[in-house]
């Protein structure tokens, strides 16, 4: 375990409160409602942007990016998305590195994810890479009433990176906001990659202040890869999301993730070590189990089924991604997917 007796304390606590939540399931009816996320690692067309750094991703480039190499990557990632929640799937799926709008179409048009009919919400960002964040959802459940793309003003001048997405509608015929981020990597550099997620961190809390100076009990969600892991000071100090599912702390956002990251686990892994970056995050008014809709307690989930993984060897039940370096492996990706259930 990485942490003591406030560790075996805080694991009791969740431990009763899944229990609790066990118990409401078994005795009454309720609908429950998938909300995922997905770092799809690179997922790009082979056409040449002349706006963006994406030129290693074409048929002449270093990645040999062409039509078939293309296609096999929508279809391994559509096979993943489909097998995510059960034989309803996603009714919420945020997704991050994906290079434009044509992507999602030819992602959630392509045989086995027709069925689901999703529909998407997407802005190009000023990613250097050209990689955005974006919004599936099942129209039938989830109705948007309004989106925009929040950016980033980044402390370090000359720097740009996607954008917070942020999507206001009903689920199940609740109000909810939804936001999709994918916080910078280090880039070489820890210490400016630290200091750029406590930038997107501190303006996602803006906004969230902002919201829930308005409602209290504003039902939010939060779909990212975070980068940095649950226990950090950009995730806990800044953005104040933790794994206190203290109602009376209500400004915080409750780490669904927090307790997978406590037990080692992971969604990404690098260098021998699984890493928790991919994360759902709720308010605490997601919390309240009397009425409306609530997050299901203990049904935070890191998909990661035996086709999208290594099975044997060194890397055994790690992602089995598309790339390794500039080698081309024919996987799906380097994260996999996250997910938790909302209940009514």
């Amino acid at each position: 375990m990485r942490y003591g007796i406030k560790t075996f304390f805080f694991l009791f606590s969740l431990t009763i409160l899944s229990g609790c939540a066990s118990l409401t399931s078994s005795t009454k009816k309720t609908k429950l409602y998938t909300v995922a996320f997905y770092n799809t690692e690179k997922l790009y067309d082979t056409k040449n942007d002349p706006k963006t750094d994406d030129d290693g991703f074409t048929p002449d480039g270093i990645m040999q990016w062409d039509e078939d190499r293309y296609k096999t990557k929508i279809r391994n990632i559509a096979k993943v998305i489909e097998s995510i929640g059960g034989k309803n799937g996603a009714d919420l799926l945020g997704v991050s590195e994906v290079e434009n709008r044509q992507v999602l179409e030819d992602l959630v048009g392509s045989s086995p994810l027709r069925k689901r009919r999703y529909n998407i919400i997407h802005y190009d960002s000023p990613d250097p890479e050209g990689l955005d964040v974006a919004l599936l959802y099942n129209p039938r459940v989830f109705k948007p009433t309004a989106h925009t793309n929040l950016p980033i003003q980044f402390s370090e001048k000359g720097f740009s990176s996607r954008g917070i997405l942020q999507v206001k509608g009903t689920l199940a015929g609740e109000p909810v906001t939804v936001y999709v981020t994918h916080w910078p990597e280090d880039r070489g550099s820890s210490t400016l990659g630290t200091a750029r997620r406590r930038d997107a961190a501190a303006e996602l809390r803006r906004q969230l202040d902002a919201q829930q100076k308005t409602d209290r009990d504003a039902k939010i969600i939060v779909l990212g890869d975070f980068t940095d892991e649950p226990k950090s000071a950009n995730m806990e100090k800044v953005l104040r999301a933790t794994g206190r599912p203290d109602p009376s702390y209500n400004e915080e956002l409750f780490n669904t993730f927090y307790l997978w990251y406590v037990q080692g686990r992971g969604s990404f892994h690098t260098r021998n070590d699984n890493k928790m970056r991919d994360q759902i995050l709720v308010s605490k008014s997601l919390l309240n189990t009397r009425g409306g809709l609530h997050y299901a307690h203990g049904s935070a989930f890191i998909h990661d089924p035996e086709f999208a993984k290594f099975t044997f060897g060194r890397y055994k039940d790690t992602p089995r991604q598309t790339w390794s370096g500039t080698l081309y492996i024919g996987g799906y990706s380097d994260h996999f997917p996250v997910y938790i259930k909302l209940q009514k």
